[in-house]
């Protein structure tokens, strides 16, 4: 298993290089930045995906957010 995500983040790191050079040579800083952040959430979710680990669901905030309101709607 260390292997695989060894392997899944050097093959990531290698292409996250790549692609920003890529985007720092046309002088797109920001598009640069925001696709590392991207690719670094992106990096890590997936390095724990594979180790097995449970990872909670994005929708998580939103459920919490607004079950209360469709309770409150239904009830009417």
């Amino acid at each position: 298993m260390i292997v695989q995500i060894t392997g899944y983040v050097l093959v990531l790191a290698v292409w996250s290089f790549v692609r920003i050079r890529s985007l720092l040579r046309k002088q797109k800083i920001k598009v640069a930045a925001i696709y590392g952040l991207l690719m670094g959430t992106s990096t890590i979710i997936g390095s724990l995906l594979l180790a097995g680990v449970e990872v909670p669901s994005p929708d998580y905030p939103f459920q919490i957010l607004f079950e209360p309101i469709g309770r409150m709607l239904l009830r009417e």
